[in-house]
């Protein structure tokens, strides 16, 4: 007799977590031994690895395994279990069955031999099998979730990668610390006793050893130098530098970022929005559940739709916070300004957020036709033999640029060196209007802010628009109904994000009045004075802009007749805003 051939056959195998008791070597090999005791000869494998089973969408492998098929090269799949082919509905499952039957390949399991019965008992089996199989993710999804909830709500640590700057401790059930893990900048991870010694040092992807059930994990202080860039991060968003170049800024003094990489703006704009900073624990701000979904603080079903599975933002409402559940980084009061500097510079498209260009007065010169914004811009106006072309600068109407004349009829273009010297010059003619030099004009102004703010800081306008906004929901939802709800809704999301600013500038305004005396006066007006002195001289960065736009309330150009109107903060000059008039002569062409 003749032997006959082993018949080809790939091997499938796949694991949803790194730490899935059923390894990938373990599958490996029951495969392997199968397919001998069987007559089959392994060409081939497809692997995913830390890949969930319950839909195909996104396991590659799987998905070039069926691709292949088609052509040709092996006659079945060999798989450990029906579960790792697929956690699926069974209406999925059974398509991927089909399209390797119609190519001619067998699906085979190790541990089940109905798989390939054909009639009626073979179709029930697959079918039950597949819903059980189903119903296991499904049950182990809304148990994850309950647990995470639970411990988000006894303020304990819910299990991902702690933010930058903090470390996980974990605790027995007598509060004692076990140890402290620290991740690493390249994903490794240190694992540490409790005086702080390293005992061990566990490589990406590696299992760390589990703490018990009784035990608790929550966020502590991490290194002291990673504390301290947190803290430089909101204090230079708070003087007015952005993401960019704080980012920069970083990479120049040779930080690590989060992943040992260099600096993003992404990353800073992460770090500035994450409220655990402030000492909160905020969690559920991002969801990428396929069955269950956080809702009014509990585990409740979700719908499936085209984005399960995705990563998408929650709705504020769907939020859990712990308030004071971990060291705060930096104060709430320093939290909230970092917001209204982020929001300001969001808001100001082409002002003091913009990174491309450091135009000195952007973001507080405004045109008095249209209201719209003045850019700068750079002007090539020819070049002479054998030199660089004639670069000349300029303020321009956005209006204008970006809509044309319907909006803003008059073109105006307006030297921007010129104009920012003669800017400069009314501010050195106000601040040192004695001749007295620097430390009289802080002195005068030192004084002047105190009388000015003895009654405290002005928070009338800002109450008032909360309450205008209070006025505007109860009218949206006093008056809902079903026919406008998607209306209402978006409405009432941007009432509540301008609650929330409003609300963090009121308390920011509210410490200010606080904490004002005159040495923190003295330091303000030093600091100021200084880089006013510095900006005289030709400095244009992110903080030239900042001390332009605290001595500047506005600058008003009218394009009609070329002439403007510069305001100046009422600060400098004991308590009244003093405005100057700009008649055009010389920088507008």
């Amino acid at each position: 007799m003749i032997a006959a051939e082993p018949k080809p056959a790939v091997a499938y195998l796949r694991r949803s977590t790194e730490r899935q008791e059923q390894s990938l070597g373990d599958q490996r090999k029951e495969i392997q031994r199968w397919a001998g005791e069987n007559g089959f000869r392994v060409v081939g494998e497809y692997v995913d690895d830390a890949v969930s089973g319950t839909s195909a969408r996104g396991r590659a492998e799987f998905q070039r395994m069926i691709a292949d098929a088609q052509k040709g090269g092996f006659r079945a799949v060999l798989i450990w279990n029906s579960d790792r082919f697929s956690r699926g509905s069974v209406t999925e499952t059974e398509h991927y069955r089909y399209l390797l039957q119609q190519a001619g390949v067998e699906l085979l399991s190790v541990t089940e031999d109905y798989l390939a019965r054909e009639g009626i008992d073979g179709d029930v089996l697959r079918t039950v099998k597949q819903f059980q199989n189903r119903q296991f993710s499904i049950t182990l999804s809304q148990n994850t979730l309950r647990g995470q909830i639970s411990a988000v709500l006894s303020a304990s640590d819910p299990g991902r990668m702690p933010p930058y700057g903090y470390d996980r401790e974990i605790t027995g059930p007598d509060g004692t610390v076990l140890h402290r893990v620290r991740f690493l900048e390249g994903g490794d991870r240190e694992l540490r006793d409790r005086h702080g010694q390293v005992q061990g040092l566990y490589a990406k992807g590696q299992s760390l050893r589990k703490p018990g059930k009784e035990c608790t994990a929550k966020l502590v202080l991490s290194d002291p130098a990673r504390v301290k860039v947190v803290r430089d991060i909101f204090t230079m968003c708070v003087e007015g530098t952005g993401f960019k170049t704080i980012a920069d800024e970083l990479n120049r003094r040779g930080a690590m970022s989060p992943k040992g990489r260099l600096w993003q703006l992404t990353t800073v704009k992460a770090i500035l929005e994450n409220p655990v900073y402030r000492g909160d624990i905020v969690w559920n701000r991002r969801t990428q559940s396929k069955f269950f979904e956080v809702r009014r603080g509990r585990a409740d079903k979700m719908k499936p739709t085209v984005k399960s599975g995705r990563v998408e933002r929650t709705a504020r409402d769907d939020w859990i916070v712990i308030e004071d559940a971990v060291p705060a980084i930096v104060d709430r009061v320093t939290w909230d300004r970092a917001q209204a500097a982020a929001a300001a510079r969001s808001d100001c498209k082409n002002g003091r957020g913009k990174q491309t260009n450091r135009w000195l007065l952007s973001g507080v010169m405004r045109c008095g036709c249209c209201g719209q914004p003045f850019w700068g811009i750079n002007k090539r106006k020819g070049s002479a033999a054998g030199r660089k072309p004639i670069v000349t600068p300029y303020y321009i109407c956005a209006g204008r640029t970006r809509c044309g004349k319907s909006v803003c009829p008059h073109p105006i273009h307006v030297r921007a060196d010129l104009f920012e010297a003669w800017v400069l010059n009314k501010l050195r003619e106000l601040i040192f209007s004695d001749g007295a030099g620097v430390e009289e004009a802080i002195n005068r102004f030192v004084e002047a802010t105190c009388r000015s703010q003895g009654g405290g800081v002005d928070t009338g306008p800002l109450r008032r628009e909360l309450a205008q906004v209070d006025v505007t929901v109860n009218a949206l939802l006093n008056g809902l109904d079903p026919a406008n709800l998607p209306l209402v809704n978006d409405r009432l999301t941007a009432l509540r994000r301008r609650r929330e600013h409003l609300q963090g500038q009121l308390r920011a305004a509210q410490a200010d009045k606080e904490r004002l005396d005159e040495k923190a006066v003295r330091r303000w007006a030093a600091e100021r004075i200084g880089l006013l002195a510095e900006v005289a001289a030709g400095r244009r960065d992110e903080r030239a802009r900042a001390v332009m736009a605290s001595y500047v309330d506005e600058i008003v150009i009218d394009p009609a007749t070329k002439t403007g109107r510069l305001v100046v903060n009422g600060g400098l000059c004991g308590g009244t805003r003093r405005a100057y008039r700009w008649d055009g002569a010389g920088t507008v062409v």
